[in-house]
């Protein structure tokens, strides 16, 4: 199954920090939710002139500005990256059970180079689909799904040849259309950056057309529901991947972490580095 981690169940060590990380971000979509003012934000700020255009169908308007920020986390080869992802999914240890963060988890998925099917984007759409109609977590948004129109984009061969168009009627625009959850949620994406070669040589079936999970996800984040917080996971290494989920701007340092452990947020993703112990 292309939302499985093969780490399930794996006694999980250290790095509590980041799920405090996780938890304050969550906390602040819901707090704009409910229109609760909080301590100063580390929310950041819309980019003037920014951003990519609106796809057609989306209603002006429905993804508040400044509200489409996501946290992006990075780290070298063995750092920790997948096993922090599936910790925040199944807790293992007493401080993620305490922290009930896998209750917000909206869908998820765990991309591995092993398994093209968990690379393919039209694999990737049916999943958080069907994840989210599994899940109750959004009412209403099943029902909007079972229309005919959004069907036929999510069957084999078409979800293919167009998943911008797929991921906009599946996914952002029901989202956008149903009441907001009564607190925010995440979508979680582990090893966004698994298959970005392979997608460099492959041809677009349209233009414009994303090849890969990675360009699917950097050119819809801005337009995901304001309750709804994006999780990735990427190598540090892969500056083509971190480039996507970010722009040129002021980096500001977060002084509540560890020296050594630096965070930076930047002007569309919070960046939390990942060392490895």
């Amino acid at each position: 199954m292309a939302q499985t981690s093969l780490l399930q169940g794996k006694r999980f060590y250290c790095r509590e920090w980041v799920f405090h990380k996780v938890q304050h971000c969550l906390q602040e979509k819901t707090n704009n939710l409910s229109g609760v003012t909080s301590t100063p934000s580390k929310q950041p700020p819309p980019v003037p002139g920014g951003g990519a255009p609106v796809p057609a169908g989306v209603p002006p308007g429905s993804a508040k500005s400044g509200g489409s920020w996501g946290v992006l986390l990075v780290g070298g080869p063995g750092s920790g990256k997948t096993a922090l992802c599936t910790e925040l999914l199944w807790p293992t240890s007493a401080h993620g059970s305490h922290r009930s963060l896998h209750k917000q988890s909206l869908a998820f998925h765990f991309c591995r180079a092993d398994d093209s099917d968990t690379l393919c984007v039209g694999a990737f759409i049916r999943s958080l689909v069907a994840q989210v109609c599994r899940g109750g977590l959004v009412p209403g948004y099943e029902e909007k799904v079972r229309d005919p129109a959004v069907q036929s984009t999510l069957q084999p061969g078409e979800c293919e040849r167009n998943p911008a168009e797929a991921f906009k009627k599946c996914v952002l625009l029901p989202l956008l259309s149903v009441k907001p959850p009564p607190q925010s949620l995440f979508l979680l994406v582990d090893s966004i950056d698994e298959g970005s070669q392979l997608g460099e040589g492959e041809q677009r079936s349209s233009p414009g057309s994303p090849r890969t999970i990675a360009e699917l996800l950097a050119s819809h984040h801005e337009f995901l529901p304001p309750w709804l917080l994006l999780i990735c996971s990427a190598r540090r290494q892969n500056k083509a991947i971190t480039k996507l989920f970010t722009v040129p701007g002021t980096r500001i340092n977060d002084s509540t972490l560890p020296s050594f452990l630096p965070s930076f947020i930047h002007s569309k993703f919070s960046y939390f580095s990942l060392w490895q112990k």
